[in-house]
């Protein structure tokens, strides 16, 4: 199993064509989390995964759990708090780019201690990402994690930076550098990069990852594509030209892309690093960015089945 770690949430859409001034606002709820949504695109292309999460015992919560069921992902390790369900509300711009305000404080996504985890449990990849990464005590739950079990497994970051849950940018850099000593597979969008890192040019970044060790640096760009470097090559791939629904989800299902992938790799060859040659990464990237641009193509964070990805891939 795939264990995949974060938040799990609910998204909650505002229609941004209605006037500021009106004094009722439609809303439109969707399940989410960056996390949630890399553990359910995981499994839609064929992968055994899991969600390592707090749950609210509130409806929300119940409702998270009953997808997470119904998406077959495993829910071992998805533990049942005394603590609300977090909100992250949505307003998207014409161009469909979502500006985010979360609330939050004290939900049950941000209450997962070590004494939560199963003590017996076998596992072929951990996944991290986003605002669980810097909110106590559930960052330092899976940095302890991370630790635990790295070189045994993949080990997977995107930082997914979210601003409106920790404003302190320091926190976040902190966090970032921590983690990526010991992981094997980094995604970082252009739009964190510029958060995280505003007067350092990429491939100087890229490099001091790479000399920690990660095996596969992913750069995304969003309508321009992506970069991918690996110890010994680089490629750059172009996104697929789409009508855009929205870039909700756009991120994660790139990055479950690469997940896959590199599971996939790794079930041939335990050295799957070495097979990255500027070939394989390209593959890879067009594989991602493919599955990329059809969540682009539908409302929300729908990621795409195996099928679905083969089938676009025969036409790109």
């Amino acid at each position: 199993m795939f264990l995949v770690c974060g938040e799990a949430l609910f998204d909650i859409f505002v229609d941004g064509s209605i006037a500021e001034s009106e004094t009722q606002l439609p809303f439109d709820g969707v399940a989410g989390g960056s996390p949630f949504n890399v553990a359910i695109g995981l499994s839609r292309l064929g992968e055994n995964s899991g969600l390592l999460t707090g749950v609210s015992e509130d409806f929300l919560g119940q409702r998270l759990m009953a997808i997470l069921k119904q998406e077959q992902v495993n829910t071992d390790f998805t533990i049942s708090k005394k603590a609300p369900t977090t909100l992250s509300f949505i307003q998207k711009d014409s161009e469909g780019v979502p500006d985010y305000a979360f609330y939050g404080t004290g939900g049950a996504d941000r209450s997962v201690v070590t004494a939560d985890l199963p003590t017996d449990y076998e596992i072929n990849g951990i996944h991290v990402g986003s605002y669980s990464i810097v909110t106590p005590p559930t960052a330092d739950t899976l940095y302890e994690l991370i630790q635990k079990h790295s070189g045994e497994c993949l080990i997977s970051l995107d930082p997914n930076v979210r601003l409106g849950v920790e404003p302190n940018i320091q926190i976040w850099k902190e966090r970032v550098d921590m983690i990526a000593r010991y992981v094997n597979l980094l995604k970082i969008s252009d739009e964190d990069f510029a958060h995280l890192y505003p007067n350092t040019p990429v491939e100087e970044k890229v490099k001091e990852w790479l000399s920690y060790g990660v095996g596969l640096v992913a750069f995304t760009k969003g309508g321009d594509g992506a970069d991918l470097w690996s110890q010994t090559a680089e490629a750059t791939v172009v996104a697929p030209k789409i009508t855009v629904a929205d870039t909700v989800g756009a991120g994660d299902t790139f990055q479950t892309s690469l997940i896959k992938q590199l599971l996939d790799l790794n079930e041939q060859s335990n050295d799957w690093e070495s097979q990255l040659d500027s070939s394989k990464l390209k593959q890879i990237g067009e594989f991602a960015a493919t599955a990329a641009a059809i969540t682009c193509s539908r409302q929300g964070a729908d990621l795409p089945s195996m099928a679905e990805v083969t089938e676009a891939l025969l036409t790109r």
